[in-house]
């Protein structure tokens, strides 16, 4: 059984690209040695995050998260229980919007890697439209 979670929240503080790309690189490493597959996405000071593993890791991680002082305003978007993997190769994919979207629309392989997040979702309407919303939204402050 697989339980996967999905949140938005905003930064604490403005995250330089470095700062953002090391957050990264934690979550990829503890993923890794925990089992956990997803994806994060950043973008305008806000993060989206799905995460998949054994529920009792999943839990924990989540309650970490909730309390990491690097981010706040963590809502849970979704939650549920899975008979497989949607993500089972990506240990965490993350995407920076604020470094990468004005180079999207000239990047072939990132349009087709968000095909392929766009395809893994096909079943999941509402967690889609979650990204969606995330990836097109200009935040003002409100979520």
């Amino acid at each position: 059984m697989i339980l996967a979670i999905s949140y938005t929240s905003r930064a604490t503080a403005l995250h330089t690209e470095e700062m953002r790309l090391k957050l990264m690189r934690e979550c990829e490493l503890r993923n890794v040695n925990q089992g956990i597959t997803g994806l994060l996405l950043y973008q305008d000071g806000y993060f989206f995050q799905y995460i998949e593993g054994v529920p009792e890791i999943i839990r924990q991680v989540y309650s970490k998260i909730q309390r990491d002082p690097r981010h706040h305003d963590v809502q849970l978007q979704s939650e549920e229980v899975l008979l497989q993997r949607q993500f089972p190769d990506w240990s965490m994919f993350y995407r920076d919007y604020d470094f990468i979207y004005p180079h999207l629309q000239m990047d072939l392989g990132e349009l087709m890697t968000l095909a392929k997040v766009i395809e893994a979702l096909d079943e999941k309407p509402e967690l889609r439209q979650v990204m969606f919303d995330f990836l097109k939204k200009k935040h003002d402050g409100i979520f």
